[in-house]
């Protein structure tokens, strides 16, 4: 379906640099051009020498660039709007790190293994921030029972489709309480949906119209319905043609295995107090130690790490 003149706003794009010098030695390597990268950069990161920047999108702002501008995000908005990259910072999109060679006492730099379209490099950097968000957990993430049809999808899946003048359907059911989840909703009712809100509980002080379980997911090729369970046991059943399934965020860690970076249980980074991995000269910030739908914590860890690396400013 789509349709016509659809207003929605998304970043400039910003240049692809080509050459990737494989020779040089960075001070600093981003991994990540999300909000917690970005806060990083504006605080202050291009006094810590040369820097670069790499991000497997066309774009920076990580995910929730395709939401804004949303009520409840108006400093995540405020930083995109007016985000300029620090002259001498070097910026590779489309850039995907797929692995990493931690320091040695025969290599003192860390390899960073990047996949391009033109195939896969390294890159050498003294200090390395890990800030590459997560992906948003799929109905299959937590084993819903039913049909597996068209018209399930995550958020910024439908929101990507907004972007490009595309409705994802006509009658669609959100589900999750976020901030992230319910202004997705907003997005869609002023594109012209009919729009539902559900989630497990709504303790957060945010109301969606129903509260349950999903207990099923009917249809075949396109979803028809979404059946819910209350806490009483009551079922629902929700008639829909689309479910955006916006329950949460999976840290984006898995290309480090076999890196020597510690994981917790759920798959995030492990770090301390001053966001230090287990590998010296290795940080990580954003979503990749704290998923979160909404990256309430994403600007301010920037602005931190930014002052706690060596030769950060405040």
């Amino acid at each position: 379906m789509r349709k016509e003149q659809m207003s929605v706003h998304t970043l400039e794009d910003m240049p692809l640099m080509e050459d990737l010098h494989e020779g040089e030695v960075y001070d600093l390597a981003i991994v990540g051009a999300g909000l917690s990268a970005l806060s990083l950069l504006h605080s202050g990161a291009a006094a810590l020498g040369r820097t670069v920047v790499l991000d497997y999108q066309e774009q920076v702002g990580g995910l929730l660039r395709y939401l804004l501008p949303a009520d409840g995000f108006e400093a995540e908005w405020e930083l995109l709007r007016d985000f300029q990259l620090p002259a001498g910072v070097r910026l590779l999109l489309q850039t995907t790190a797929v692995g990493l060679l931690p320091a040695s006492a025969a290599e003192p730099t860390h390899t960073l293994v990047v996949r391009r379209r033109q195939g896969t490099a390294q890159l050498r950097a003294r200090q390395v921030v890990i800030a590459c968000g997560g992906v948003e957990c799929p109905r299959e993430h937590d084993a819903i029972p039913g049909t597996r049809p068209a018209g399930v999808m995550t958020p910024v899946l439908a929101l990507q489709l907004l972007a490009r003048g595309y409705l994802p359907g006509r009658r669609a059911l959100v589900y999750g309480d976020s901030r992230y989840a319910l202004a997705t909703a907003r997005r869609l009712e002023e594109a012209g949906l009919e729009v539902i809100t559900a989630a497990p509980t709504s303790g957060n002080g945010r109301s969606v119209r129903l509260c349950g379980t999903i207990q099923e997911i009917c249809g075949f090729p396109r979803l028809s319905a979404v059946r819910l369970r209350s806490h009483d046991q009551q079922s629902v059943e929700v008639e829909a043609d689309t479910l955006i399934y916006a329950t949460g965020l999976l840290a984006g860690t898995h290309w480090l295995k076999g890196s020597g970076v510690s994981l917790t249980a759920t798959g995030t980074i492990a770090v301390d107090a001053h966001y230090r991995t287990t590998i010296p000269g290795i940080y990580a910030i954003g979503a990749v130690i704290r998923p979160q739908l909404d990256h309430e914590s994403s600007l301010r860890m920037g602005k931190e790490v930014a002052a706690l690396l060596p030769g950060g400013v405040l």
